[in-house]
């Protein structure tokens, strides 16, 4: 029997794979429906890449193109997989993410008439070398052999059960992997300030303050993204002193985790992480206003003429309060500021919509114990702590620690945790002197608990991360909180 070119539906399996790398729904109907061995060796590069994502589904951690491009990376399977440029090209070829069924339909047939004619080959070469000793016998078991094959095909839109509840399954995982069983508001990205907020809540006024350079702008950053990509509804975020196009650096980096910072020289691999960092971007609704010296009644303007135009706006940053001016004449800042904060509460209710504008602490802080701010530390205004509903305050010791001003010393067992976590962390990755404890304290919260969440923050990249669950779980109970719901709960 002359040898068959095998069936095969190359740009069918480049639309399942660039669905999966947009859709988590698309990545749940796939993982469910597909095998590794149902894409063909024609194009290579797909078959390595649904495996990291099969990899990446049995270990319970979420498919897009960041996690796909770490996990190829970890396997030295990049160059193989045709590097982050060819990730990039599925998700650019992908119309609708949610046509992946009748893409995944075309793969499956395509494997099935493949395993089809590869078992007729089979048999022609049994036949041929004389290994047939009963006739019935060769018969039956061919005929049950490719029954099994064509039973695999899915025909008159039945679908296995089996098939039904993998999916199912990974739709629960995804569902119980946000840990939004609680969030009534905006994700704010981080577990445990989910549980102390319930997300940014609408009508809400959030202030978020810290000494200069502790990292309050790339947290606000890193906030805004999450809240963009929550639920793709737009966001809106003002940047007083950072135009517009450094602003994007930051969030690139933070995206694609590569330095930017202008001092390191870029590889092919860097640059296709961040070719799918702006890819990422580009799906967001998210809005830069980048105008000096904001004044009040601007901000106000233009938040209300992009709620009338995006009715679903569903957050607004301000970065900050200490630098908006009015066009009134007060007698003294703290007049000024109070005027400020209670616009923006104001705003908030009337968008219904959450509004987090950043703010100082003055240098007072700097005399507190280890330089923990407090809100009395709040710089022009007490009218901050009256006018918002939530006041969290940010803390990294190493901000004392490499200015020389103080050496904390006397660490808990739990904070020495934290900071074992973070020297892992800072080893394995490309930036080893960038890793920190930044520690975010809700001093005020009007409608729910305070307390204290401690993140992972990578200067280099600008990147905010959660520890581990365990960590999570030790800090919630110094909180005085419930730990998080076990397995079995």
């Amino acid at each position: 029997m002359p040898k068959v070119s095998l069936p095969s539906n190359v740009e069918a399996e480049r639309s399942v794979l660039g669905a999966m790398l947009l859709s988590a729904n698309a990545c749940n109907i796939a993982i469910a429906s597909l095998t590794e061995d149902s894409f063909s060796d024609v194009d290579p590069r797909n078959k390595i890449i649904f495996h990291a994502m099969e990899n990446l589904s049995q270990h319970e951690q979420i498919i897009d193109p960041q996690t796909v491009t770490n996990e190829l990376i970890n396997t030295n399977l990049l160059s193989a997989a045709g590097d982050s440029s060819y990730l990039l090209e599925l998700m650019n070829s992908v119309i609708n993410p949610e046509n992946v069924e009748h893409y995944v339909g075309i793969v499956k047939d395509q494997q099935v008439l493949r395993e089809f004619l590869l078992e007729l080959q089979d048999i022609q070469k049994d036949y041929a070398e004389g290994k047939i000793s009963d006739i019935g016998d060769f018969l039956a078991n061919s005929q049950q052999t490719l029954t099994a094959i064509t039973n695999r095909r899915s025909v008159g839109g039945f679908r296995k059960g089996g098939e039904i509840a993998k999916e199912v399954k990974l739709k629960i995982i995804a569902e119980a992997k946000r840990s939004n069983r609680s969030l009534t508001g905006v994700d704010t990205g981080f577990r445990g300030l989910n549980k102390l907020t319930h997300g940014w809540q609408a009508g809400d006024l959030i202030v978020l303050a810290a000494r200069p350079s502790v990292g309050k702008t790339a947290f606000a950053l890193n906030l805004a993204v999450n809240a963009a990509s929550y639920k793709g509804e737009p966001v809106a975020f003002f940047s007083g002193e950072m135009d517009s196009t450094l602003v994007m650096k930051r969030i690139l980096s933070s995206i694609s985790r590569v330095s930017l910072s202008g001092n390191e020289t870029l590889t092919d691999r860097d640059l296709g992480k961040i070719a799918l960092a702006v890819s990422e971007v580009e799906r967001m609704n998210l809005y830069i206003d980048d105008k000096p010296n904001p004044k009040l009644g601007d901000i106000i303007a233009k938040s209300i003429k992009l709620k009338n135009s995006e009715p679903n706006l569903c957050a607004i940053f301000i970065d900050y309060i200490n630098i908006i001016h009015t066009e009134k004449t007060f007698e003294s800042r703290s007049l000024e500021v109070a005027e400020i904060t209670s616009s923006l509460k104001e705003l908030a209710r009337t968008l219904k919509i959450p509004v987090i504008a950043l703010a100082q602490v003055n240098r007072d802080a700097d005399k507190n114990e280890n330089g923990v701010p407090s809100m009395a530390n709040l710089k022009d205004s007490g009218s901050i702590e009256q006018d918002a509903d939530i006041i969290m305050l940010m803390y990294r010791k190493d901000y004392y620690d490499n200015q020389g001003k103080r050496i904390v010393k006397g660490q808990s067992a739990y904070e020495q945790k934290m900071d074992a976590q973070v020297e892992k962390a800072k080893q394995a990755g490309p930036n080893k002197d960038s890793g920190s404890v930044t520690t975010i304290s809700v001093t005020k919260n009007r409608n729910g608990q305070t307390g204290k969440v401690s993140l992972m923050f990578s200067k280099a990249i600008q990147h905010f991360d959660n520890f581990s669950l365990e960590a999570e779980d030790e800090e919630r109970r110094l909180n005085g909180e419930e730990g998080y719901p076990s397995d079995e709960e």
